[in-house]
């Protein structure tokens, strides 16, 4: 809800009043967002006469924004349409509408919308000075739109007219570059794709909370300290300069890099996981250029386990690392070295399951650090116990809990024994006079029931190995 004062519109949003002054309304990205977008653009035109009084007094930006304002014509548009998709491990499909009322991003494909087919709505202005509000790849679009939005203006000598979005032609990324701040609870992260920036958070028990996109026009022309600058840090910010924008500065349609030697053999390579079709129509590629391929293709699915904590997307990446040869153990174990909970979870249960036990249980024990915090995970490392009887490595822990002095791994070593046996179809462990031996009183007092059911159990273990 919007309501106009005489220098300012206040904004009602959720029961909390935000009144925004014109200094505001000109030099803020998507200002009243929230509301609709006719109601906005009504309401800041309704408040220009009093900004062309203030002129003077505004910033040089704020200026340059009213003049857009006060020139741009937009009855003069023609109603244009286009249809484009981005990709990342999936294609998405997006349709723009360019009218009169401004510009309508249609997420057909859920890409960052919670339901397929929400409408994102932006402002001609912002638009023109911070480049399209949600993904538009191709420069011929951005360009088209542009044009369209140039033939609009009252003025075409006035200054406000070349002072668009720099347009420049999105550099490939092979390896898209994620940073990740969080602990066993909520993990915030910032990537890049081919088509913007992306930064969102993710839960261990909701998986995604939101993620949000961000043109790359809009990073570079939005002042640092307004644009999520509690999450694109310093150190992220010249990470992304450095990886995408400064040096590929370039004339529109040059990307000013020499073309890769036999590149599209080598692009129908890597489209097919390393296994392409040698009959396939324009693929020639020598066993050397091959093998070269081979490395790359693993370098980048490597870095692909460090930029997801899906379990699915974990277990097709392994996969296809195993099918190209690579040591996925070892890479499981690294990533998982330097991985948040979420992820941990995924990693120990592969290894555990496919690579390599005895180090998945090691990746796997370490959730307990988070166990004074929440007793899920205590819960959940040793519910993860339940299908693992003939793992080394699980039972040499229980056997360390049941010696130990912590009661309650203790007790939840003993209640996997009982799982075992009562459960899970290994009835050499429902022995119940043995189970009733292995009780945290008795093993405190080194009774003798407790020894000797101990030592049945160690017994149990190594015969059924």
């Amino acid at each position: 809800m919007l309501q106009i004062k005489e220098n300012s519109i206040v904004q009602n949003r959720y029961g909390t009043d935000r009144e925004w002054g014109i200094a505001a309304l000109l030099e803020t990205f998507d200002p009243l967002a929230g509301d609709p977008l006719a109601e906005r653009v009504a309401a800041i035109r309704q408040l220009l006469p009093k900004a062309m009084e203030m002129y003077d007094a505004l910033s040089d930006l704020a200026r340059l924004r009213l003049d857009f304002w006060r020139l741009f014509a937009p009855q003069q548009l023609d109603e244009q349409w286009f249809k484009y998709t981005t990709t990342v491990s999936n294609s998405y499909t997006w349709e723009l509408t360019v009218n009169a009322d401004g510009l309508f991003y249609k997420d057909l494909s859920g890409e960052y919308s919670g339901q397929p087919g929400t409408v994102h709505e932006q402002m001609h202005c912002d638009f023109w000075f911070f480049g399209p509000l949600m993904p538009m790849p191709d420069l011929e679009i951005r360009k088209k739109v542009l044009s369209l939005l140039r033939n609009a203006f009252l003025e075409t000598d006035s200054p406000v007219v070349k002072a668009h979005f720099e347009l420049f032609e999105y550099p490939s990324l092979e390896i898209a570059p994620m940073w990740q701040e969080g602990d066993h609870y909520r993990t915030d992260y910032v990537t890049l794709r081919r088509h913007g920036i992306e930064h969102g958070a993710t839960t261990w028990r909701d998986g995604l909370l939101y993620c949000v996109f961000i043109a790359f026009e809009r990073f570079l022309a939005q002042p640092a300290d307004t644009l999520d600058a509690t999450i694109l840090t310093p150190a992220i910010r010249e990470g992304i300069e450095q990886h995408i924008f400064r040096r590929f500065k370039v004339k529109p349609g040059f990307d000013g890099l020499a073309p890769t030697p036999n590149a599209k053999s080598k692009q129908l390579f890597m489209e097919a996981k390393g296994k392409p079709q040698p009959s396939q129509q324009g693929y020639e590629a020598s066993p050397k250029e091959e093998a070269v391929w081979h490395l790359e293709l693993n370098d980048r699915l490597a870095q692909q386990l460090r930029e997801t904590d899906k379990e699915e997307v974990l277990r097709q990446l392994a996969a296809e690392l195993h099918e190209n040869g690579a040591p996925v153990a070892d890479l499981l174990y690294e990533v998982a070295k330097t991985a948040l909970p979420q992820a941990k979870m995924a990693l120990s249960k592969l290894l555990m399951e496919n690579y390599d036990p005895e180090r998945g249980v090691e990746v796997h024990l370490t959730l307990l650090e988070y166990e004074a915090q929440d007793s899920y995970w205590r819960d959940y490392v040793f519910g993860a116990f339940n299908r693992q009887r003939h793992n080394p490595a699980v039972q040499r822990w229980l056997v360390q809990c049941i010696r130990g002095d912590n009661e309650l791994h203790f007790k939840k070593a003993v209640d996997v024994l009982m799982g075992w046996g009562l459960m899970f179809g290994h009835t050499e462990f429902a022995d119940r006079e043995m189970l009733r031996a292995l009780n945290w009183e008795d093993a405190c007092a080194a009774d003798p029931d407790f020894n000797k059911a101990l030592e049945k159990v160690k017994r149990l273990m190594s015969v059924h190995r």
